[in-house]
């Protein structure tokens, strides 16, 4: 009976806890701001708690930006005040152009207790050179032809059909990237990363993440340097990539075509010979495994 009954104590407060769910109150303020663009200028972007898109715009000369800038509270007064705190910048000096989203505070004002976050579109000329910034958010690009470099922390990088070449340095962020034409350098902090439809040469560092890879016909050289990184690499048949794999302190598995040794204790290696003058790949791992589809 004493069992029973702590039961439907415990039943009683559960449903209390239930009925107790806060609403939060949203309130969202709209920016839309242009600047002018000719070619020898570049577009900087800083964000904080920012999911930042930046695709072509259809003006080759203009560059537009719009920022929705909302503050959640479960009370509205002070969602109302809190949302006043996101600052939004577009200047240009000299031959930048910049754009920034950021928590501005008067000396002595308090942070604000709301949930805090800004979603910016840009559209640009598709051959502007891009550099971004970004803490606690997203990032995607899209269809952009100039060459981009991006940094971020806490933040999901979503790449696509650039032409250009990539520089990223992403801690605690997953990348992905798909139809990427020009050189990529990736170097990854606890971060995955998947890239396929590569195009051209491609060079990841990686700390503490799984990385896959795809070579096609199409890909360039590429190179892989794990430290307690899973790497996963898959190669169609046809690729007629030269391939060397290495993994101290873990494991190699690829199919029967690659050649498998084990130079020393503790290491293994692959090799699979394509022909002279194909591209080629090198995979080096410590404390990682690496598989070969």
């Amino acid at each position: 009976m004493k069992n029973f009954s702590l039961l439907l104590l415990a039943l009683a407060l559960a449903g209390h806890v239930g009925a107790q769910t806060t609403t939060l109150q949203v309130v969202t303020k709209t920016i839309e701001k242009t600047a002018r663009w000719k070619p020898g200028y570049a577009l900087e972007i800083n964000g904080e708690k920012a999911e930042v898109e930046v695709a072509p715009g259809s003006n080759d000369a203009q560059i537009t930006v719009r920022a929705e800038l909302t503050a959640k509270h479960p009370s509205l007064d002070t969602a109302q005040l809190d949302v006043e705190a996101w600052k939004f910048v577009l200047s240009t000096v000299g031959k930048k152009i910049y754009v920034r989203a950021y928590i501005g505070l008067k000396n002595g004002q308090s942070l604000p207790s709301s949930n805090l976050k800004a979603k910016i579109i840009v559209q640009a000329p598709a051959t502007c050179p891009v550099s971004l910034a970004n803490k606690l958010g997203k990032v995607r690009l899209e269809n952009l032809r100039g060459p981009v470099a991006l940094t971020g922390e806490f933040c999901h990088f979503q790449l696509s059909n650039l032409g250009g070449d990539v520089w990223l340095d992403s801690r605690y962020g997953s990348v992905e990237g798909r139809g990427l034409a020009g050189k990529i350098s990736l170097k990854t902090t606890r971060a995955d990363v998947t890239l396929s439809d590569l195009r051209s040469d491609c060079a990841v560092q990686s700390q503490y993440g799984t990385i896959t890879l795809e070579a096609n016909p199409g890909t360039g050289n590429l190179a892989v340097q794990g430290e307690k990184s899973e790497v996963r690499l898959r190669l169609p048949d046809n690729a007629g990539h030269n391939v060397h794999l290495r993994s101290a302190y873990g494991d190699i598995a690829a199919p029967s075509q690659f050649v498998s040794f084990a130079p020393a204790e503790n290491v293994r290696q692959a090799n699979l010979q394509s022909g002279d003058g194909r591209p080629f790949v090198s995979i080096e791992t410590t404390f990682g495994n690496i598989t070969v589809e």
